[in-house]
């Protein structure tokens, strides 16, 4: 089967992407647009209303106005009359107004406002007046408009289409203030030209005003992109850094801003520190390997170089070469296991969480275990915990800790063979201490004893057995459980070594 095969130009496309900078600005641009065109919209739902609630005002307060103007005839209303009461002329005749309408405006022998104010609405653009008698004769006709005539008992006004748009007609009988007989009929007509043509500035305002704030929206949303993307963009160069050289030591700026992208960049940072941490780690347990395996290596090949030469056929000379390369042998599996175990300690923090241990059973057992394996020593155990704690820490570490340290203690023990160790608690952190009396240490001494392969007597030490490692592997032990080991030493009189660990507690589900 013929595999398909992909082009450079393919890979390119396949390879292509949107920065995330774009996406952003992109969607927070979309995001404010929206945002502000549901708001315009709803602005503009609300003029709209505003205005058509305008033209009803005016088509009703015109209605009214007109009925007004013609209720003071006693008789039935004739084209003359209704043309010299809505011809804008002068009157000296008081008029009588309904509560719809300010009487203020009347004022006798004077022209009369309201009357002109009444002649400038029916004469405003797409306002029709027609008055009618009760016989539905047609008396006045402010324009020319072919709208339909129906006759009502009260006023009213209406929405209606005029030719093909939306209008308003208000209709209502008029009724003699002398007589309250039927002597007419008037009807208004709106065709909204204002309305329509400020609907169409608003829309107009609406979109220019769009317009700008996608504009603004996409700038705004540009910067707040280069500025969230910032911490981003630290991260991926530390990383390139890194890629490029794992030994380095970039790190991340943190900024003071204390979000979410600082609290990434922290834990980044942690991250790195660690791998930092743990490939120097690997790489100084390679260090000392090939370090403390060239001795053993170098003596096993001079003793082989021997018998090869001469020393086979000579019994004395091969079981000497013999027994010397099998205790190196023996000193190199002693040293393999110790450097593994030191690798494993540098490492409790990933493979032994939430680990805990009772401390009085543990410690009792060992100490019992070394009375029996050293019958000549005396082991005195002072136990100041009153009740069973738990401590942080896995039981087969712990119990590792102690053999070395007591080890330690008949090893470096002189004529007093006697060996106190007690255990206390105080503010929520166990106290072990393991004191000797034997050659003890200078103070140069006590500051480097805890460094891997170091020895304060390397030629009685190495007598005495040991690579150096014991007490490394328990201080990487204890700090891995975020515990402590320190020591007290006075040359020719003993040392006292203390173990400090949490005690450990529940965690809460809360």
């Amino acid at each position: 089967m013929k595999r398909p095969s992909f082009d450079g130009n393919e890979q390119k496309k396949k390879g292509k992407r949107i920065s995330l900078k774009w996406k952003w600005t992109m969607g927070a641009a979309l995001a404010i647009f929206l945002t502000f065109s549901v708001f315009s919209v709803a602005i503009f739902i609300g003029f709209r209303q505003i205005l058509l609630t305008q033209e009803n005002e005016d088509v009703k307060e015109t209605l009214f106005g007109v009925a007004n103007r013609l209720n003071n005839e006693s008789a039935s209303l004739s084209k003359e009359t209704v043309y010299m009461a809505l011809s804008g002329t002068y009157t000296s005749t008081p008029i009588e107004m309904n509560d719809e309408f300010d009487q203020r405006n009347l004022v006798y022998g004077q022209p009369n406002n309201f009357q002109d104010t009444i002649f400038a609405k029916m004469n405003e653009e797409g306002i029709m007046v027609r008055v009618y008698s009760p016989t539905l004769r047609l008396l006045f006709e402010s324009k020319r408009k072919d709208i339909p005539f129906e006759k009502t008992a009260q006023p009213l006004i209406e929405s209606i289409d005029i030719d093909g748009t939306q209008g308003f007609q208000g209709t209502m009988p008029i009724y003699s203030k002398r007589t309250q007989q039927l002597i007419g009929y008037v009807q208004v007509t709106s065709e909204m030209g204002n309305y329509y043509r400020m609907n169409e500035r608003i829309i107009l305002a609406l979109v220019a005003i769009n317009i700008l704030a996608l504009i603004f929206s996409s700038i705004i949303g540009y910067m707040l992109a280069i500025n969230f993307l910032k911490p981003l963009k630290k991260i991926t160069n530390t990383m390139n850094d890194i890629r490029q050289d794992t030994q380095s030591t970039s790190r991340i700026e943190i900024a003071e801003s204390n979000d979410e992208l600082t609290h990434l960049s922290n834990v980044f940072n942690d991250m790195l520190d660690k791998m930092q941490k743990y490939i120097e780690q690997q790489k100084q347990f390679v260090e000392d390997v090939s370090h403390e395996l060239r001795t053993p290596v170098a003596v096993m090949e001079g003793h082989l170089k021997l018998l090869d030469r001469w020393g086979k056929k000579d019994p004395e000379i091969l079981d000497e070469s013999l027994s010397a390369s099998l205790q190196e042998i023996e000193r190199m599996k002693s040293l393999v296991q110790e450097m593994l175990d030191l690798s494993r300690a540098e490492q409790v923090e990933i493979h032994y969480k939430n680990e805990k241990t009772a401390i009085k059973p543990l410690v009792l057992q060992t100490v019992n275990n070394f009375k029996m394996i050293h019958p000549d020593f005396v082991f005195n155990l002072d136990d100041a915990v009153d009740e069973e704690v738990y401590v942080s820490i896995y039981r087969n570490h712990l119990e590792q800790i102690l053999i070395i340290l007591l080890d330690n203690a008949v090893k470096y023990s002189t004529d007093r063979k006697e060996v106190h160790v007690s255990i206390a608690v105080e503010n929520r952190v166990l106290d072990i201490a393991i004191q000797d009396f034997g050659e003890g240490m200078t103070h140069e001494d006590t500051e480097r004893i805890f460094n891997r392969f170091y020895r304060v007597d390397k030629a009685r030490s190495r007598h005495k057995g040991g690579n150096g490692l014991g007490l490394a592997i328990a201080k990487e032990l204890l700090l891995g459980y975020k515990g402590s080991i320190s020591v007290e030493s006075v040359l020719e009189y003993g040392s006292i070594f203390r173990i400090k660990l949490p005690i450990y507690e529940e965690e809460s589900n809360d």
